[in-house]
């Protein structure tokens, strides 16, 4: 079961790039766009052929078309709301985003929920917002309180425009991971993954060379080197992510609705974990608590398994 840590490290790395271009200032949307790209050229060396036009025959091909275009707009929308919202806001939501496969897995593919499932998920939703939670984000908002009390309130238009896109990203993210179990569980033979990859990260390419095309053309927008290769850095190991993952869903006797939380959780406290050794993060004791819970929840479905 070497799939699931591995899906949890390299999307850890992913998190990691992410902080590494704000130091370097590299525009993530240029880099996205690349990062797919190089998606889609990964998928094809790894498998050695390029997807030809009988994969539109394919029962999963308009999943994998779907799953293409909706990663490109996730990923950036969560961009725009970690930069404009919060960070908080952006890790709550889609990590949360686990209680949506997990109730079409129980649902739909009869997976039992047992009491120490539902107390897991329980203790994983508790231990999301805890580890998410950061310090530094109560005493910025308590200091703008002070400076100015006539803004205490946002508008309501603001506040129900920021709900939706909070709102967004959890149910978008919710129904990827749950578009990928459906194709993985109903669809697709283990060979056919990297087709199935390659396919993902070709529509996200397309979906993402489109809205580049138009800031380059009418924005006057340019690529320069650092955001090709931070996109590269990205998009290598962001294949083997998603790869790694399908191997764990088509793992037997393991059941979906665990797999989910498990990586989830497992991506929350090694991306805190790293945020503490590589940035010099301080952690919180609630923090910790959050951290302490998600490692009780992963074994506790680890061991109701």
């Amino acid at each position: 079961m070497i799939a699931l840590p591995l899906s949890i490290i390299f999307t850890t790395y992913l998190i990691v790039c992410f902080k590494y271009f704000e130091h370097f200032k590299i525009k993530s949307l240029h880099a996205i766009v690349i990062n797919y790209i190089a998606c889609a050229i990964t998928g094809m060396l790894v498998s050695r052929e390029i997807p030809t036009l009988s994969v539109i025959h394919k029962p999963w091909f308009p999943v994998a078309a779907i799953l293409g275009c909706s990663f490109f707009t996730i990923f950036n929308l969560m961009s725009y709301v970690a930069q404009h919202i919060g960070l908080t806001v952006t890790s709550v939501a889609s990590k949360l985003s686990m209680v949506i496969p997990v109730t079409v897995a129980i649902i739909l593919y009869d997976q039992p929920l047992t009491p120490v499932k539902i107390l897991a998920m329980i203790l994983a939703i508790v231990a999301v917002i805890f580890t998410s939670i950061k310090k530094e984000e109560f005493q910025e908002a308590g200091s703008e309180k002070s400076l100015d009390q006539r803004e205490t309130k946002l508008p309501v238009s603001t506040a129900l425009f920021e709900l939706a896109l909070s709102f967004s990203i959890f149910i978008g993210s919710g129904l990827n991971d749950s578009l990928v179990n459906y194709a993985t569980a109903k669809l697709m033979s283990l060979g056919e993954f990297n087709s199935f990859n390659t396919v993902i990260f070709g529509f996200a390419s397309f979906s993402g060379i489109i809205v580049l095309l138009i800031q380059i053309i009418f924005m006057k927008e340019k690529v320069l080197l650092k955001e090709i290769v931070g996109g590269v850095l990205l998009g290598v190991p962001n294949y083997f992510s998603l790869l790694f993952l399908l191997q764990a869903l088509s793992f037997p006797h393991w059941q979906s609705s665990i797999i989910f939380p498990v990586n989830n959780m497992g991506i929350v406290v090694l991306t805190a974990v790293c945020a503490m050794i590589l940035f010099r993060e301080r952690i919180s004791k609630l923090n910790w608590i959050g951290m302490l819970i998600a490692i009780s929840a992963i074994s506790l479905l680890i061991f109701s398994q």
